[in-house]
């Protein structure tokens, strides 16, 4: 289709503007339909329960900020909609109050807040470095950069695009920026979990493919470097999943897992140039797939919950046993994930997994590290089929605990497992027929703003046998490492075999391998306030005497100036407050005047020190103002 733009001219100050196209339009489609399943289940889920109206208000608030930031032109406005959203979504994750969601949301909007300060250094680098903002003119402008501009130049553009990378990384939860999802996935309603994991994140990627398309297209050594974070995330996801015993956050973990597969899309998407069409139409349908994948998996999961208000697997162990219809929706979600032929995931990992094999081919150096990657990604696959097979064996095939023998009657009305249905249908239909739905919306999303992978009526898929041997074997290898792992890791380790209570599954991750517990919250809790304390304590111990009286002499003025402005105005509002008090018995009176009398004393001092804060922080904007100025006589 053909793109077009809206320019809002005036808007928040610098003017925004949006832009549609293929795939603006697919995931502006895909968010509303997420939108659409999770309200299904929220009526239900949250039954009498109280912040119904909070939830709904702050969940459409960030519908409509995460439709703000796909449908955005330029990163200004991309980053407008998308520090909304991080705010909104906070209520969200919080919804309970609960103690462990309150954490769990201080975790998501330090991250939140963190990666969009960091953000916003790395735009304004990028609009000082080449003079806009607007997507689909950086690619000429950066690309001329990468090729002719000078070291300096480089290097500033890639300061820039680490700088913007850490702000999307974070919320797409790329390796170590992931640490909220396992956090706040749990703890939130399941409605909202659906949508963190399968709209939020992508925004996070939305940012990612900008970067790796547009402004360091062409840039290896970026390309590189996503790779092995991409792979890293993928494995530590994986990992932290095989060894969770609660459902929602084994969900959380796989969808760090799942983010890594896409963001070795990504960088493929980047390293391989011209030939990138099939890794790129892999990581825009992978996009597409996980967030149905999720969308089926977490709605499930809240209607177990619903039933059980347990996450844990051992009070769940069997529960579904005789739920059919519960157990094929999640079943289809579980085949999805995993990539089984048949069902949506296997496409679109296919495809990246053929855009990696093109890779391995073309690079002419590093085969054999390439090679371990290939492999890992295979692993990886089957890390993703194991946890999900223990995951349905546990709650959907395994003899019930004695307490699920009587299991409350609750009701769940259709419309709840509608809600799960509509996107395992989606799974479904996608998989037994890509060449109808996959390969169409391939083409549809290609044209990503400069970024074209195909032209109109273009056969993506038909550059490959979707379904041939070798697609297969893969497929194959990946799952027998699942089925591997599912019986010699989780059923001997993660496992033990009770007389009384039947399978125990065992929770054996160490509680202190925690990167938040152990690093981030040490770091900005800890270690850097007694730092900067010690180099502000440093810094006040060094300025000379003379220095400090002229700033103490000035401070002073300045205070007795306005002190005695705001002593003059104390007065005379209370001379109308009190003229017709003044000769008349008022027993409170006598208590002000004491109080303001008390103040007084104070003042001075209080006076002095505020003034001294107030004239140190006056020379910091002083100085940034004399600063900016020279930046814009340099231009």
């Amino acid at each position: 289709m053909q793109p077009f733009e809206i320019n809002l001219s005036g808007m928040v100050g610098l003017g925004m503007a949006l832009r549609v196209d293929g795939f603006r339009i697919v995931y502006a489609a895909v968010t509303i339909f997420m939108w659409l399943c999770s309200t299904m289940l929220t009526p239900e889920y949250f039954g009498a329960g109280k912040g119904k109206v909070r939830y709904h208000v702050f969940s459409f608030l960030t519908m409509f900020a995460t439709l703000g930031v796909f449908l955005s032109a330029d990163l200004f406005t991309t980053f407008i909609f998308f520090e909304i959203m991080s705010f909104t979504s906070y209520v969200l994750v919080v919804h309970t109050k609960k103690p462990d969601a309150v954490r769990a949301g201080s975790t998501y909007l330090a991250v939140a807040v963190i990666g969009g300060l960091v953000m916003l250094m790395g735009l304004f680098m990028l609009y000082d470095l080449v003079g806009t903002l607007r997507i689909v003119d950086l690619k000429d402008l950066c690309g001329a950069i990468l090729n002719n501009g000078s070291e300096t130049e480089i290097s500033k553009l890639t300061i820039s695009a680490v700088l913007i990378l850490f702000g999307f990384a974070a919320k797409a939860g790329m390796f170590p920026l992931h640490v909220w999802l396992p956090k706040a996935h749990p703890v939130a309603p399941a409605s909202a979990s659906a949508l963190l994991s399968g709209v939020l994140t992508k925004c996070g990627i939305f940012g990612i493919l900008i970067i790796v398309m547009e402004i360091m297209a062409g840039c290896e050594g970026f390309g590189i470097a996503l790779y092995i974070f991409g792979f890293i995330t993928m494995f530590a996801g994986a990992l932290t999943a095989l060894f969770s015993t609660d459902l929602k956050k084994t969900l959380a973990c796989s969808s760090v897992s799942q983010i890594g597969f896409i963001i070795v899309g990504a960088s493929l998407t980047l390293l391989l140039g011209e030939e990138c069409t099939l890794a790129a139409t892999g990581t825009l349908l992978y996009m597409v797939n996980h967030s149905m994948f999720k969308l089926c998996l977490f709605l499930s999961a809240g209607i177990i919950y619903m039933k059980k208000h347990s996450l844990d697997l051992n009070k769940l162990r069997g529960f579904g046993r005789d739920k059919t219809f519960l157990k094929i929706i999640f079943l289809v979600g579980a085949l999805g994930i995993s990539g089984v032929p048949l069902f949506s995931g296997y496409i679109s990992k296919t495809l990246i997994h053929e855009g990696l094999v093109e890779y391995i081919h073309l690079a002419s150096s590093g085969e054999v590290i390439l090679t371990v990657s290939e492999w890992l990604f295979l692993l990886c696959g089957g890390m993703t089929a194991a946890y999900m097979t223990k995951l349905f064996i546990a709650i959907f095939v395994e003899k019930p605990v004695a307490e699920n023998n009587g299991t409350e009657k609750v009701k769940i009305h259709f419309i709840s497992y509608l809600s799960a249905l509509l996107p395992a249908c989606v799974i479904v239909f996608f998989g037994v027929l890509p060449g109808l739905f996959m390969n169409g919306l391939g083409v549809f999303m290609s044209g990503f703003n400069n970024f074209t992978l195909a032209g109109e009526g273009e056969e993506i898929l038909g550059a490959i046998s979707i379904f041939s041997l070798e697609n297969l074997k893969g497929s194959a290898i990946s799952l027998t490492f699942g089925a591997l792992i599912y019986i010699f890791v989780i059923r001997r380790f993660l496992t033990v075999k009770d007389e009384q209570k039947g399978r125990v599954y065992l929770s054996k991750w160490p509680v202190w391998l925690d990167i938040e517990e152990v690093i981030y919250r040490p770091l900005l809790i800890k270690i850097l306030p007694s730092l900067l304390g010690a180099i502000c304590r440093f810094v006040a111990s060094t300025i000379p005497t003379f220095v400090a009286k002229v700033v103490l002499v000035v401070s002073k003025g300045i205070a007795k100036f306005f002190g005695a402005l705001f002593d003059r105005i104390v007065m005379f509002t209370k001379d109308l407050a009190f003229k017709d008090l003044t000769d008349k018995e008022h027993p409170g009176l006598e208590k002000v005047r004491n109080g303001i009398r008390k103040v007084q004393e104070k003042d001075e001092v209080i006076a002095s020190s505020i003034s001294a804060n107030l004239l140190f922080i006056c020379a910091g904007l002083c100085l940034t103002i004399l600063f900016l100025f020279y930046l814009l006589f340099l231009q």
